[in-house]
């Protein structure tokens, strides 16, 4: 197969509204449409912030260094769109003006709310990456269809491709444990090219041990599940907590038929057999704990257990520490575990609806607002200075509150899944009545 890119161009066309908000330069630009030639209509800059889920427009590239400039928000943005924008701005030319129901109208129209825009999609197919998918599913690292599917999501996200190149070079084969290789229904979505999922895939193809840094939800375990989803490498977590111990972490003597042996930990045992192992919350266990891992994730990648002898980490491991800083009971990590894992401070999402709307599809644009405009005022509160602790926040029960909304209706999900949650009663009090207020 050529290694030449074959590009097709298509154009897609989009609506550009919003409130006067969000959106506070739009009036005034829908003025300068309408006394403005239409063969004189100038082309506008679009951009994606970091977690958002729209795309802003706005007049130039300068004016989108503020978002007060902004002249219009992408309604409905397609995946195309998304992804493009992943790699970079996007320029689009203006077409008409629009009602609010994206139907054109003409520049004397009362009803005119937004304007349409149309933009270039190039579709590639490049012969390079084909070929990359041919060659790892001829080496037996996977289906053809599967490694389709990894093809798809990484372009999708913008993944650079000297990265996706290699990585379909590394793509794990003859698994010990293929049935705990993680494939999450939704995967992880990163807001840029060089966003947290090209950056932990090129430090993990590096052989480097990751240390993922933010607060619930995230995405910290649905990053670290896709990356060994992409990487066909099985995937074992442990919760890390103040009782564990370094029997733990290395396995002691057993009995066994009358005998005395020694038993490995499940954690030696799956990285000694080429499995990812995932320490959740690792800044809640004592530091004399974690120097067990020191040996583990140096160069060595080995450690001499007593009674035992030496436990070697297959090329394929990995060590990955999450942690939330801001979680009670957590502990400052020694300088010496520190330096051992690379670390990726994780965004917090500026809105939850594109994570909304793709684990919840059957989800109403209405719902989803809703809980949009609610995790934003739970993040706002968390902010403050008088705020509520981090443990108010979940994403997790925005979604159970969905899922459960045609059977119990959305006040009574959240107010179960979201005000529900916090062990703190006033923490409750607080969520129960933002949820009352909000929902009637």
């Amino acid at each position: 197969m050529s290694n030449e890119t074959y590009i097709q161009t298509l154009t897609e066309t989009a609506v550009c509204g919003g409130s006067n908000i969000k959106a506070p330069m739009r009036l005034d630009f829908i003025r300068t449409l309408r006394e403005t030639d239409a063969g004189s209509w100038p082309r506008v800059y679009l951009t994606r912030e970091s977690g958002a889920s729209a795309p802003l427009c706005f007049e130039t590239e300068r004016a989108a260094a503020d978002k007060l400039n902004c002249i219009g928000i992408v309604q409905d943005p397609s995946e195309a769109l998304i992804s493009l924008l992943r790699a970079g701005p996007v320029f689009a030319s203006v077409r008409s003006l629009c009602t609010k129901d994206g139907v054109p109208c003409d520049a004397g129209n009362a009803d005119a709310w937004g304007f349409l825009i149309e933009y270039s999609v190039e579709n590639k197919s490049q012969g390079v990456l084909d070929e990359a998918v041919l060659r790892a599913s001829r080496e037996g690292r996977g289906s053809l269809s599967g490694l389709r599917r990894k093809l798809a999501y990484l372009t999708q996200q913008a993944v650079p491709e000297n990265i996706i190149l290699r990585t379909f070079e590394c793509i794990e084969k003859d698994s010990r444990y293929p049935w705990m290789i993680p494939d999450p229904p939704v995967k992880f979505a990163q807001a840029s090219a060089y966003g947290e999922l090209t950056r932990a895939l090129a430090y993990r193809l590096s052989g480097m041990h990751l240390r993922l840094v933010g607060n619930k939800g995230c995405g910290k375990n649905t990053l670290m599940q896709s990356v060994d989803w992409v990487l066909g490498i099985p995937q074992y977590r442990m919760q890390g907590n103040a009782e564990l111990d370094k029997l733990d972490l290395l396995g002691g003597p057993t009995i066994e038929n009358g005998s005395m042996r020694y038993k490995l930990s499940d954690m030696l045992v799956y990285l000694r057999d080429g499995a990812d192992v995932v320490l959740d919350e690792g800044n809640t266990i004592k530091p004399e704990c974690a120097d067990v891992l020191h040996s583990l994730t140096d160069e060595a990648r080995q450690i001499e257990v007593p009674g035992y002898g030496l436990v070697k980490m297959h090329p394929s491991s990995s060590f990955t520490i999450t942690m939330n800083e801001d979680y009670a009971g957590t502990n400052f990590m020694n300088e010496a575990t520190i330096d051992r894992f690379t670390p990726i401070q994780m965004g917090e999402p500026e809105t939850i609806v594109e994570i909304l709307r793709r684990v919840v599809p059957t989800a109403s644009e209405q719902s989803l607002r809703i809980c949009d405009v609610l995790y934003g005022a739970i993040r706002n509160m968390i902010h403050s200075a008088d705020g509520l602790e981090p443990e108010a926040m979940t994403i997790r029960g925005f979604i159970d509150a969905l899922r459960a909304e045609p059977l119990l209706g959305l006040r009574l999900g959240l107010l179960d899944n979201v005000a529900g949650k916090p062990q703190d009663a006033y923490t409750r009090l607080r969520l129960t009545e933002l949820i009352e207020s909000m929902i009637r």
